[in-house]
């Protein structure tokens, strides 16, 4: 008896302790309104290079800040799939979306297919959040479609398309869809447009949606009216005044989520993965100019709802291997020379095709002259070096030499899939800048982490891009079971 009066005490204060632990836990703040923002491709290498661009006209050595680098918390995030060390989109993007690692090329399923996996949005969708998803590529695309889509194969976009119908999200946004119809599928499932017309779907070329339209529909859809390739927003470098872009649509999407219950908004700049595909290093910074900028509209609405507001910025992976400094220019760089360039190697492709086309029997100096000129590559052909002249004539050679159309492809493969003189234009201008790259590909490289808003500290250090939508998750007051 008198051991038990004298453990009574110790009882009362231990759950004391714990009860006013879990009291700690309900009070803390939640956020009502969450933007996560997915550069895909984008490493640190590419933000780096995206700040000393901004900086390259102001003669200093500090590098220019991006809306996000100044947040004040900074996290890395390692990649790796379920099956590969070196990830790829629909897998990084099952993963950041349903905290749950899968194999490559899956989209909302385990690694074998034996299970479903459900994303963070799916789960704030039935607690009640209105549910955006935006980026600069179509909307079924591998990291879109892992926030709604449960699919075997990524490259099943009449099937993904069909699975965005399912969702009954409130906002979807992109360059448009890659299979609407079902023409590129074995088992088409009926046209996207008239079906989801028939579920309350509303879909529009235009950034405005009137109170009526936002009330009256259940889900917005928003295609730009002149998709580019792929059915993605143009290259920002090849952007035209007027032209859509990822700050546009991330704009609209906040004016159709807003609601007293709150949102969650997934925005993914999706170009800059295909600029480090194509090594092409002055797209890839315009286009982190641009997520930067989307992410700079988030941050104005942070700033009227700061103890309500969660905004946090990551990617799916590192593409490229991009550096600052290479082998050729060792400890010297330029960066601003990537201003000089004015197209993308997309668009710069198609200007070189049309060239030989019209002039099937051009000359290497006639070749030259029209790349390194003032509306495609502006700096002197007088300046390639001998060693960058001689790169520039074998691609001519071999473009020339190139007869059938196999012996075309096996020259472009050489070249990253590109015209071959086009591809090395691009290259001595990044050599020239003090550019790097090792690959055509994706890397295992750890990407960053950024956070500002409540419960930003949860995202300091080291961490696994599984736990990136868990720790949202914990911060928004949800459970993901």
């Amino acid at each position: 008896m008198k051991k038990s009066i004298r453990i009574a005490p110790i009882l009362i204060i231990l759950l004391s302790f714990t009860f006013s632990g879990f009291n700690n836990l309900d009070n803390e703040p939640k956020a009502k309104y969450v933007f996560y923002f997915i550069g895909d491709g984008m490493g640190i290498q590419q933000i780096n290079a995206a700040q000393a661009f901004l900086n390259a006209n102001q003669k200093s050595q500090v590098n220019s800040n991006l809306s996000f680098t100044e947040f004040p918390v900074v996290g890395f995030s390692t990649t790796y799939a379920y099956n590969r060390y070196i990830t790829g989109s629909a897998a990084a993007g099952t993963a950041l979306s349903t905290g749950t690692k899968t194999s490559i090329n899956t989209l909302g399923l385990n690694h074998d297919h034996t299970d479903t996996l459900f994303s963070i949005a799916y789960y704030l969708n039935k607690q009640g959040f209105n549910v955006g998803i935006a980026t600069s590529v179509s909307i079924d695309h591998a990291t879109p479609a892992a926030f709604y889509a449960h699919q075997p194969k990524r490259n099943l976009y009449h099937e993904i398309a069909h699975d965005m119908l399912k969702s009954h999200y409130r906002f979807f946004a992109g360059g448009g869809f890659l299979d609407p119809k079902g023409e590129k599928s074995i088992k088409p499932l009926g046209d996207i447009y008239s079906l989801g017309s028939d579920q309350g779907i509303y879909y529009t070329s235009s950034l405005s949606a009137t109170d009526s339209i936002v009330n009256l529909y259940s889900t917005i859809v928003y295609q730009t009216p002149n998709p580019a390739t792929g059915s993605a927003l143009k290259y920002q470098i090849d952007n035209a005044v007027g032209d859509v872009a990822l700050p546009d649509i991330t704009a609209m999407g906040i004016e159709v989520l807003k609601n007293k219950k709150g949102f969650f908004f997934m925005v993914e700049g999706g170009k800059i993965d295909w600029a480090c595909h194509d090594n092409d290093a002055a797209s890839v910074v315009h286009e982190v100019i641009d997520f930067s900028n989307a992410i700079q509209v988030a941050v104005d609405f942070y700033k009227k709802y700061p103890k309500e507001t969660l905004i946090v910025i990551t990617a799916d992976h590192e593409t490229g291997g991009m550096s600052i400094g290479n082998r050729k220019m060792r400890y010297d760089s330029d960066i601003s020379l990537l201003a000089n360039q004015k197209i993308s190697l997309e668009i710069l492709d198609q200007k070189v095709q049309s060239f030989f086309e019209l002039n099937p029997n051009a000359s290497y100096k006639q070749i030259q002259d029209f790349i390194f000129s003032d509306s495609i590559i502006s700096i002197s052909s007088s300046d390639l070096n001998e060693e960058q002249n001689k790169m520039l004539k074998k691609a001519f050679e071999q473009t020339q030499a190139a007869k059938s159309s196999n012996d075309k492809k096996m020259v472009r493969r050489e070249y990253g899939n590109h015209e071959p003189i086009a591809a090395t234009a691009i290259e001595i201008l990044n050599q020239m800048a003090g550019i790097g790259w090792s690959s055509f590909s994706h890397t295992a490289s750890p990407v960053p982490v950024y956070a500002l808003g409540v419960g930003q500290e949860k995202f300091c250090g080291q961490m696994d891009n599984t736990d990136v939508p868990k720790r949202i998750a914990s911060i928004m007051g949800i459970s993901m079971e």
